[in-house]
Order: structure tokens, then sequence, then C-alpha cells
């Protein structure tokens, strides 16, 4: 055994000795538990559940979360993290000890200022939320999702007010995805985003140079997408008998007790394949990571990814730095050939990538190619930022929205449907969205490391191999799931703390090749 082997196992494993210890992993292993059942019975909801059943789902939940906050609130928690304090940051505690003694007390802080009532109340109302914002998405009338948003908005305000902050009101819920993000850091961390993307776009637009995606815009069976979807996800090493494929109004990746119960799902396109493909592709990335968590984490807060932004980038990385490359497909085109042998029978795998990477405002961010996507993020935000701080009324979002989607993309949505509605995310809350953007900064920084480390990265892509890319974030970030905060764990895997620079550099390589700029 090397020595970075048994540092890594030194690391993922709880102190065995330690009545705190242990008794913490009792209570956070029944917390956990109620988590999962939370989690299933949102997954249902999304999946499968009849539509009659909305009303008593919604007090079902609110129940579930009345009884996990009661749980994650107990003053023994309390106890047990003052005896832990000072004795977990020394031997014989591992990072184990001490990213479980973190995440406890970081969720016990914010949890205790948070009385059980306000937590049943926001879980009704995200129950109801998600059940009005289907409606409204499927007839395209936002008033029938208005009254939920704005008492959703009410209550984060409330949250926020609670949690507490320094500068900026959304900064107390911005922490809740991303350990210590703030407005200034998401400011200064995507002004070279803004940039990059504006002129990248500028660029292409001046040069008039058209891509097909005809190849992408056929007849494709939504059984026959699900098939291929299942093939791809197979191909790049996620574990269907510790996982499951569905689909959803709106694609998503949940667990059920992360590495053994991870699932996901997809959307469907008859007519546009890369709607489902994609998808497969960016939440499988979102399941591999949760599947490589290490076992001995299982059934605590840990068991799952270091942040928001971390997970984005496992799911970023698989479906554009990897997924939306011309090695990537010569390895992999085989199944498409399988599966919609007709459809491309006379389509090479240049056609092909050329069509996954197409840039083109659009108002969808879910298909937004990468030009674009960070955009859909820069409007989501500024927007968010101004309902939480009372400087924009619900009532006004839909036309601020479309404002937007002027400004940045000269564009704007025929309807609600594909404007203020296309996202199921604020039937939650606020303060996700940014996480998207720093999942792309991430996943370019964990990208130029995993080139350096294998100076044949392309060709071993081409040759179909994709494990070895698996088994290198598996053992320098999967494995470790929630120990470690985001920016640690960045610099754990990179060797540098956080740059957008990394960033900025792919995405301008990537297109100026591709549109021969």
């Amino acid at each position: 055994m090397t020595t970075t082997e048994q540092h890594t196992i030194d690391s993922i494993n709880f102190t065995t000795n330690d009545t705190t210890i242990s008794d913490l992993l009792t209570r956070q292993h029944e917390i956990s538990d109620l988590q999962a059942l939370d989690a299933l019975a949102s997954w249902d909801q999304q999946t499968a559940m009849p539509t009659g059943a909305s009303e008593v789902r919604m007090h079902q939940v609110a129940t579930l979360q009345g009884l996990i906050h009661e749980r994650a609130t107990a003053p023994e928690i309390g106890s047990l993290l003052e005896q832990l304090a000072d004795k977990v940051q020394v031997a014989p505690f591992t990072d184990a000890d001490r990213g479980l003694y973190e995440k406890v007390k970081r969720d016990y802080d914010m949890s205790t200022k948070l009385p059980r009532e306000l937590v049943e109340e926001m879980a009704r109302v995200s129950s109801a939320s998600v059940d009005a914002w289907v409606k409204a998405r499927a007839t395209s009338n936002f008033a029938l999702f208005s009254p939920w948003l704005k008492r959703t908005v009410d209550l984060q305000r409330e949250v926020a007010d609670r949690f507490g902050y320094q500068e900026n009101r959304y900064d107390a819920l911005l922490n809740i995805y991303e350990p210590g993000l703030t407005v200034r850091k998401v400011e200064q961390l995507f002004e070279p985003v803004r940039a990059v993307s504006t002129t990248l776009l500028r660029r292409i637009q001046e040069s008039g140079k058209q891509i097909s995606t005809a190849c992408l815009e056929q007849s494709f069976p939504v059984e026959k997408q699900m098939e291929l979807s299942e093939k791809a996800l197979r191909t790049i090493g996620y574990d269907f008998e510790r996982g499951q494929l569905a689909r959803s109004a709106h694609p998503f990746t949940t667990s059920f007790g992360a590495p053994s119960d991870v699932r996901l799902t997809v959307r469907c396109d008859e007519h546009f394949l890369q709607m489902s493909l994609m998808a497969a592709l960016h939440e499988g990335g979102h399941g591999l990571y949760e599947q490589g968590c290490s076992p001995s984490l299982v059934r605590t807060l840990l068991a799952n990814g270091a942040s928001l932004g971390a997970h984005e980038s496992q799911s970023r990385l698989w479906e554009n730095a990897i997924g939306r490359t011309i090695p990537f497909w010569q390895g992999k085109f085989h199944i498409l050939k399988e599966v919609f042998p007709e459809q491309f029978e006379h389509v090479d795998v240049e056609t092909f990538v050329r069509a996954l990477n197409k840039v083109e405002p659009s108002l969808i961010r879910v298909e937004a190619d990468e030009v674009t996507y960070n955009l859909h993020i820069l409007i989501r935000f500024e927007l968010e930022k101004a309902l939480v701080n009372g400087e924009l009324s619900v009532d006004e979002l839909p036309a601020a929205w479309n404002a937007k989607y002027r400004e940045y993309l000269n564009i704007e949505p025929a309807n609600d449907a594909e404007g203020v509605l296309q996202d199921v995310h604020w039937t939650g809350g606020f303060g996700y969205f940014p996480t998207y953007t720093l999942g792309n900064l991430y996943g370019a920084q964990i990208l130029h490391s995993l080139q350096s480390t294998f100076p044949d990265f392309e060709t071993r892509l081409a040759s179909g191999d994709t494990d070895f890319v698996l088994n290198w974030l598996r053992e320098r970030m999967h494995v470790f799931g929630a120990i470690y905060l985001p920016e640690k764990l960045i610099e754990r895997v990179t060797g540098e703390t956080p740059d957008p620079q990394y960033f900025v550099r792919y995405l301008t390589n990537k297109f100026e090749q591709i549109y021969g700029l």
C-alpha cells in the first residue's frame, strides 16, 4: 500500500474508539435516513406521482421536514459539538471526523436559527409550488405560479434575516449552497466569464459562419432516446445496480443514500436528440460523483458532494468538456448507430460534434451552448438578488426577465413557458443558480489537471476509454464526499485555488477552433 493510498483511507474513515464521534454518527444516521425518505418523496412527485396526490404529499413532506429539523436541532447534538470542538482538530481524529464536525456544526448553527414551524411551512410551500409550476408551465400562465413564488420570496427573506449577513441579504442564501460564497465573490469570479462569453458570442456572430444541427433534429422516438441515454450512462461508468433512470419535466439527480442509491432523470423531445442525450451525460456526472463517495461515509451528511459548485463541476465536465468533443465520440459513436441506425447512417463524428457545439442565443438554459450558458446564469443571479433584496417584485418578474434576455442575448421569450417559467428551482428558494457557473469554472480547472496528468488524454478517449478519467476523479475527489470545503477540495484535486482564467482559456480555445476564428 502506498503512502497516498494510506492517507486516503485514513482521511475517509471515522475514529472508531471515541464515543463522542460514535454518538454523533448515530444521530446522523437517523437524520440521513429521514432525508433519504424526503428525497424519495420528491423523486416520486416529479416522476410518477398521480396529480391528485399533490395536496396530501404537501403535508407528508412538511411532516418529514419537521422531523428532520427536530432531530438536527436536538440539544444533544449541540452538546456533542461542544465536546468535539477542540479535540477533533488533532490526532487521532481523522479528516472524516473533522469534516463531520464542521458539516454538522454548520448545519446545526443554521437549523437552530429556524423554528420548526417555519421549516414545515417552507416544505408545504415548496411542495405546492412544484405542482403549481408544472401546471403554469404547461399552460404558459405565470399567474398560476405567482402566488406561490411570492410566498417563497417572503420565506426566503425571513430565512436570510434569521441566518444573518454582513453586506447583502442574498449572501445568506448563497452560503447555503456554496459555503463562504457572497455577492462580492460571485461578481469577482463572474466578471471574466461575462467578458469572455459576450466577446466570443460577438466574434462568432460577426464571422457569419453557420453550423447545421439537422442531424439532431430528426425523428427520435422517446423510448429509443431513453435506451440511448442508458447506454451513454453505462459507457461512462454509471452503475445501474445502484441507480435508475426516469423522465421528468426538468432533469435532475438525487440520492436516497449515496453511494448505494443514486438516481437521475432526463427530458425528451421527439425531434431534438440533444435534449435527452446531453441531459444524460450532465446528470450522469452528478451521479458518478455520488456513486464514487466512500461507503464509510454512508448515512451521514458527508455522503454527498462538497457543494453544489463542486457537484456541477462533474456534470459540466462530462457533458461539455468531454461529452461535446470529437475524441469522446470517436470512441462512443457506435452507440448512436446501434440505437438510431437510420438517423445516423450518413452522419460522421465531426458533423455530429459540430452540431452539439453550435453557438446560438436561445431562450432555454438547459439547452444553451457553452458560450451563452453562463449569460443565462448571470440573468438569474441578478433577478434573484433583486427579488431577495426587495428591488424587484414578483409581479414585475416576467417583464424583467424578458428585458434581461434582450440585454444579454438579444432575444425575447414569446411566452412565460419559454421565459420566467422554464426553471423549477424557484419552487425551493434562491441562491442555487450561481453554483452552475462555479461548476463551469471548477470543471475547466479539473480538465486542465486531467490533461496535464494524461498527455495522451484525447487518444485514450478516442479509443473508447473513459475509465481512466473516472478512476482519477474518484481517487482524488469523489471518494471524499463532503469531507472538505469546496475551495480546499479543488485545491487538493488541481493543486491550485479556484481560478476563472482556466475557464476563459478553455472556452476561447475551444470555440476559436470550432469556428475558425
